[in-house]
Parts: C-alpha cells; sequence; structure tokens
C-alpha cells in the first residue's frame, strides 16, 4: 500500500489556481491559501497535530461560506475539471458551480494527517467529502483507496484507484504517469487480496510498463506469479 509523498502534496497545492495566480484572488481567497500552506509545512514536518489545528478552523471557514448555497458545488484544479464537471451537472439537468480547490485541497490535508496519525477511520469522511466535491481528481480518489485498503475494504479500495485512472487522463504527461503508477499498484494489491490473480497481473504489467525500474512493482509481479504457481 502506497501513500501519495509529501513533495506530491504540495505539487497539488501549487498547482491550485487560487494560488498560482494569487494577483487575481481575494484576501480572503490569499489568506485561506496561507493557511493551507501553513498545515501542509507542518505535514511534511511530520506534525499532523499542528496540521489538524489550522486546518479545522479553514474547514469551518469553508463550510460557512458555501452554507446557503444550493447548486451542486464542484472544486475544480483547472478548466479541463470545470467542463468536465458543469457538463455532467447539465446532463443531469443540475445547477452547479464550480469553485477553487482550496476546500478540497484542505479535506484531504485533514485526511491525511489523520492518516499519518493512524487515525484512518477518522479520516474517510474528510477524504469521501473532497471526492463527492471532486469526483475525479486522482489525488483524492488515490487518498480515499488507500484508506479503504488499510480497512481491507478491498473492493471499495479497488473501485477509487480505477476511478483515480481514468481521471489521470485529464492531466499532463508528467503529472498523469505518476497518477497511474499509484492507482494501478493499487488496483493491483486489491486485485490480489480479491483472489483476482490474473487480472492482478494484468494491471501490474501495466503499471511496470510505465515505470521499468520500480522494483516494489517488480516485488508484486513476483508475488503474483509464485501464487499462481502455488495455486496450480
Amino acid at each position: 500500500m502506497i501513500r501519495m509523498h509529501w513533495l506530491a502534496a504540495l505539487a497539488l497545492i501549487a498547482a491550485s489556481p487560487a494560488l498560482a495566480r494569487p494577483s487575481q484572488d481575494t484576501p480572503e481567497q490569499v489568506a485561506r491559501g496561507a493557511k493551507l500552506g501553513e498545515a501542509l509545512v507542518a505535514i511534511k514536518s511530520a506534525k499532523p497535530d499542528e496540521a489538524i489545528a489550522i486546518l479545522d478552523p479553514l474547514l469551518a471557514d469553508y463550510q460557512k461560506l458555501y452554507a446557503a448555497e444550493k447548486r451542486r458545488i464542484y472544486c475544480a484544479h483547472d478548466l479541463k475539471q470545470s467542463l468536465l464537471y458543469m457538463g455532467k451537472a447539465a446532463a443531469a439537468k443540475q445547477e452547479a458551480i464550480a469553485i477553487d480547490p482550496g476546500w478540497c485541497n484542505a479535506l484531504w490535508a485533514r485526511g491525511f494527517a489523520l492518516i499519518d496519525l493512524q487515525q484512518v477511520d477518522a479520516a474517510v469522511p474528510f477524504l469521501e467529502r473532497a471526492v463527492a466535491l471532486s469526483p475525479s481528481h486522482p489525488h483524492y480518489l488515490s487518498e480515499l483507496g488507500y484508506a479503504y485498503q488499510v480497512q481491507k475494504k478491498w473492493q471499495l479500495s479497488y473501485d477509487m484507484y480505477q476511478r483515480a485512472a481514468a481521471g489521470a487522463a485529464l492531466e499532463d504527461e508528467g503529472q498523469r504517469k505518476k497518477s497511474l503508477r499509484r492507482a494501478w499498484f493499487g488496483m493491483g494489491f486489491n486485485l490480489i487480496e480479491l483472489g483476482k490473480l490474473d487480472e492482478a497481473e494484468k494491471v501490474l504489467a501495466k503499471c511496470l510498463e510505465l515505470t521499468p525500474d520500480d522494483q516494489k512493482v517488480k516485488d508484486e509481479l513476483q508475488y503474483v506469479r509464485e501464487q499462481r504457481k502455488k495455486a496450480s
């Protein structure tokens, strides 16, 4: 089971429109972005309790900010996601709004910090909320997939990783590769636990094609092949 490294977490935040273009943001957005940055630094410094202390009032601010919003709320990290979510809403004949990803990033960070504290059950609702607000974002989906994996909810975990792999199609090439590696490896792990060794081998083989020097993928593939020999 693999979690996203904190460097990838910081990259996720840095790529957010609200932080990438502060000159276009309101003072309130800039302040919320700064608090989120502080929380991520605390996570990086192995201080999840400190991160949570920063994130709780930030999440309360977001909840208050959108409490009266009647439209379906989506967090969009870029124009592609915004168009995707607005298209889904239109197809469902829903009124919707795409907001900057700050709220979702804070929810994800809260869940991440709780997992660092070995409080996976407490982390899941925050990650589920992030996924509900941004249902095609690979980072949130994979982190929720990891949490379900820790809970040994293999099928639920597989489903989240599968959605993460699908969501990676919207990302640029460099980030897409990272997202697919994590998603496919997670899918392979779950398929092993579900006893679907043939399917696990196929998805892990795809993963190895993507990252040929990845020893963890090689080890997992070897494990699958050994288990198949034992079963034959």
